[in-house]
């Protein structure tokens, strides 16, 4: 299986000599730069930053692999990105640098379409819709 992510090929491959006995990762997975990526990506080659944001689209070749329901597996890759981000851009920061972190995964949640940036979020943080809400008015008052 193969996808494309903002100027990377992913393409992960499984084994087949037998059917699955549970839900397997794939055996190989191999991340390049697409021939017509940005410059800045092919300057920057496949860093840790891409390699954690291309982590969901693996997710969901696993899910497709597995024919798992898309909905329930979409919900599993959203909060394990967000968990991951977050534990990335908040490692080590105060109250306000968590409340930026969490404007900046609900943004980055939001240009990629999601339909409930902010009912994942609470779902990932174990906050509410409201608790978040003030958290990310405050993150946006200050920027």
């Amino acid at each position: 299986m193969s996808r494309a992510e903002a100027g990377y090929v992913i393409i992960a491959r499984w084994r087949t000599d037998a059917e699955p006995t549970s839900i397997t990762g794939p055996h190989e997975v191999v991340i390049r730069v697409a021939a017509d990526a940005a410059p800045e990506v092919c300057e920057q080659g496949v860093t840790s930053e891409a390699v954690h944001r291309i982590g969901w689209k693996v997710d969901d070749m696993v899910a497709e692999f597995h024919q798992l329901p898309s909905a329930g597996a979409y919900q599993v890759m959203v909060r394990r990105y967000i968990e991951g981000r977050l534990a990335e851009l908040a490692r080590g920061v105060d109250a306000v640098g968590f409340e930026s972190a969490l404007l900046t995964v609900f943004e980055d949640l939001t240009s990629r379409g999601h339909a409930d940036p902010l009912g994942a979020l609470a779902a990932a943080t174990g906050r509410s819709r409201e608790a978040l809400g003030s958290l990310l008015d405050a993150a946006r008052q200050r920027d």
